[in-house]
């Protein structure tokens, strides 16, 4: 049981990310977010969750002037406790956020 509340939590902040990750990368283009996908999904076939952390941080810091910055940094430190267990998880729900972006141009 206490597991399965662990996990409920766990994949509760995953759902956060996934919903605030495309605001934080609304406004840049495209192919900045290409190329941040493709890097991020190097790093998680190569299994490196702190290359990835590493990475992912350098990035919510160069947004840090945007509303979602700190909601997103907040998720992370939350996650990060768990991160061995379900790191492939949560990096994909970051992945499959930054690839959800629409911008403005119907891109």
């Amino acid at each position: 049981m206490k597991n399965e509340v662990i996990e409920n939590r766990i994949i509760s902040k995953m759902d956060t990310l996934r919903r605030t990750i495309p605001e934080l990368f609304s406004e840049v283009s495209t192919s900045y977010r290409q190329k941040v996908v493709y890097n991020l999904l190097n790093i998680v076939k190569g299994g490196d969750m702190n290359q990835f952390l590493w990475t992912l941080l350098r990035l919510v810091n160069a947004r840090h002037d945007h509303s979602k910055a700190a909601e997103i940094a907040k998720t992370l430190n939350e996650l990060y406790g768990y991160s061995s267990k379900f790191f492939e998880k949560w990096a994909y729900s970051i992945i499959m956020g930054i690839m959800s972006v629409k911008t403005e141009g119907g891109e």
